[in-house]
Formats: structure tokens, C-alpha cells, sequence
């Protein structure tokens, strides 16, 4: 397994691994390359078996546009300094339990490091499982809970394979500190 930058190479392969399992919205090469930020992949003999994207949070509410008053000490922590939103972190489920995620997000967090003090990552709790399959991940790597608030995704009308329609997921928010990556 080797993690590498984001490349354009990579752009066709993204949107498949995205569609099949994190399929909020649909991707194409196009969008995934428009994406921009910071972003690795993970590949086993050149195939893209994981990734993660994040970026620089500009203005909070763009990221955070609903549940203010529950978000309010978040907003306080990411707008005292620079910080970033992981918006993407997907492994293929064939190729899990082997390392593929923790380099994934080790290559974020060092990259991260030299731009933000803080990252934030908001967790998709399944209503179907009542988990969130990366949270392990990013518990083991440091991240601590923020917090947690029911039904986060229903506002934001998108399609969910969990709830089979319009999702309903609860959201589990965990940060990082710089000097603690």
C-alpha cells in the first residue's frame, strides 16, 4: 500500500470509490478534481483503494450553516485560528483493517499541521447501524469529541443509503489541536 497526493490521475477512480460508499452526491473526474484542498489516496497496484480530502474553513457558517446554538463553542474554536474540515474519508470496505486508513489520516494530520491549528471531522452516524464506521480512526489518531447532535444530516437534503431516502443521520463532530497531531 502506498499513500501519495492527490493527483488528477486519480480523479476517475475517486468518483467511483465515492459513489459506491459515500454516496452522498454524485461524483464525476470533474468534480473531484474542482474539489481542491488537501487530499491523499491510498493505492494497491496503482487502484485507489482510500481517501481523504480536507480544506481550510474560510467562513464558518459556509461549513456549518445549521444547529448554531449547538455549534456555537465550535464556531468559537475554529474561528480563533486557522482550521480544516474533513470532508472526505473513505476506504474501500474489501481492502479495510489493513493500515489503509491510519496512513490516510496521518498524511492529512502532517500535512494539516504546516496550515491549521485545528481539524475538525464531522462523523456520519448510520441510523441504520448507530455507528460511525471512522471513528475509530480518528479516536486512535488524538481526535477527542466535541460534540454529538441528533439528526445533523436531515437539514442539508441529501440522499442516504442508510435511512434509504433523505438522511436523517445523527453527526458525531471530533477536533484536533495543533501539538496534539
Amino acid at each position: 500500500m502506498n499513500v501519495k497526493e492527490y493527483t488528477q490521475q486519480y480523479a476517475a477512480q475517486i468518483a467511483h470509490l465515492l459513489n459506491e460508499h459515500l454516496p452522498f452526491q454524485p461524483e464525476d473526474a470533474n468534480t473531484v478534481h474542482e474539489a481542491g484542498g488537501v487530499r491523499f489516496v491510498a493505492l494497491i497496484d496503482e487502484q485507489v483503494v482510500g481517501y481523504i480530502a480536507g480544506y481550510k474553513i474560510e467562513t464558518f457558517d459556509d461549513d456549518f450553516p445549521y444547529f448554531k446554538e449547538e455549534l456555537a463553542p465550535l464556531r468559537t474554536q475554529l474561528t480563533a485560528a486557522p482550521s480544516m474540515y474533513v470532508s472526505h474519508f473513505v476506504v474501500d470496505p474489501t481492502f479495510r483493517r489493513r493500515g489503509i486508513g491510519s496512513a490516510l489520516v496521518e498524511a492529512l494530520m502532517t500535512e494539516a499541521e504546516k496550515q491549521v491549528d485545528t481539524i475538525v471531522v464531522v462523523g456520519w452516524v448510520q441510523s441504520d447501524t448507530n455507528a460511525w464506521a471512522a471513528e475509530k480512526q480518528f479516536m486512535q489518531h488524538g481526535f477527542t469529541k466535541h460534540t454529538y447532535i441528533k439528526r445533523y444530516f436531515e437539514p442539508y437534503n441529501v440522499y442516504c443509503p442508510s435511512c434509504n431516502g433523505m438522511c436523517y443521520c445523527d453527526a458525531n463532530i471530533v477536533t484536533k489541536q495543533k501539538g496534539d497531531y
